[in-house]
């Protein structure tokens, strides 16, 4: 079974990245999916194959906070059922500023920026988080940090109703999305959204595939999948990595098994490596969070993230 780890870059000299680099030996976790930028990850590339570490770079897909594309391109922006574009009233957080799958321009540059990290040759692939829409609902167990009871489909946070959607749909359906009567329950404007992420998940795979890289990505459990139209089953990934959060739904550590045999029972050939977050994993429960993965049909499991591992946590995974 492997071990994966998110992780942030930071600034790292050598020594910090040996040293990292030899607790996750020792703990034997293989594959890290490093955020940041991209002098560190060359600098981390250095030293990762001494350790038998294979780096993946972690890429915020679809969420963008370039000062640039936000001065030049606004309008790549999603807008919601209210015509509120995320660049301008971001919900929940100030950084939840999505770009628009259907756009042109934004399926080309995300092209170009795929390709670029992808001819780096030490990288083993391409990690893509926030590879969908923004949250519908949150998961109930966030909901209270934000003030929020989400128990319907509310427009504000129904993305995306930008021109290039709307048109798009329209000459699909002959319909105007915000023409729907109930456009949350709509089911062709539904899958209209959920199809324009999973085409540009798989044009990203081509990509990555095309380079002989490793395309993963990081997702939702299967019972939230409608709430951020992510059809993750049916993405020509690698491996997909839910990140089962217990804590995150007011659930158990058996929540996570239960959540990995539905997330399995998806997918064909796609490997499924269970996300465990560690700030609601106490050391005692961490061998217990893991068999409850396995046992329930994990290809393996990632550990969210490097920075919350204590030193108890290392010295079970190390025992």
């Amino acid at each position: 079974m492997q071990y994966s780890i998110w992780m942030n870059s930071r600034e790292r000299n050598k020594d910090d990245w040996k040293l990292d680099f030899t607790k996750l030996q020792k703990a034997g976790i293989s594959n890290i999916f490093l955020s940041g930028k991209i002098e560190d990850l060359e600098n981390a590339l250095k030293y990762a194959a001494d350790f038998n570490l294979q780096i993946h770079y972690w890429i915020f897909t679809m969420i963008c906070n370039d000062d640039n594309i936000i001065n030049q391109h606004p309008d790549w922006f999603t807008v919601n059922g209210l015509g509120e574009s995320s660049l301008e009233n971001p919900q929940y957080v100030e950084y939840y500023k999505w770009l628009c799958p259907t756009h042109p321009e934004v399926q080309e540059y995300l092209r170009e920026r795929v390709k670029k990290l992808c001819k780096i040759s030490e990288l083993t692939g391409v990690h893509l988080d926030y590879i969908r829409h923004c949250d519908v609902i949150l998961p109930i167990g966030l909901q209270p940090n934000y003030n929020l009871i989400q128990n319907k489909k509310e427009p504000q946070f129904d993305y995306c109703y930008c021109e290039h959607c709307r048109s798009s749909f329209q000459q699909k359906s002959g319909i105007d999305p915000i023409d729907l009567l109930n456009p949350s329950k709509d089911q062709d404007w539904l899958k209209f959204r959920y199809d324009n992420i999973t085409n540009i998940v798989n044009m990203l795979v081509e990509i990555i595939h095309y380079y002989n890289k490793k395309a993963t990505a990081a997702v939702f459990p299967a019972i939230m999948q409608k709430n951020v139209r992510q059809e993750w089953h049916k993405w020509n990934l690698d491996v997909v990595f839910p990140m089962l959060y217990h804590s995150f739904y007011d659930a158990g550590l058996d929540w996570i098994g239960n959540e990995t045999r539905k997330g399995k029972q998806l997918l064909k050939s796609t490997e499924l490596h269970s996300g465990l977050y560690i700030p609601s994993i106490g050391p005692d429960k961490l061998i217990q969070a893991i068999k409850f993965a396995v046992n329930d049909g994990a290809d393996g499991v990632s550990l969210f993230d490097f920075n919350a591992m204590k030193d108890e946590h290392w010295k079970i995974l190390n025992s």
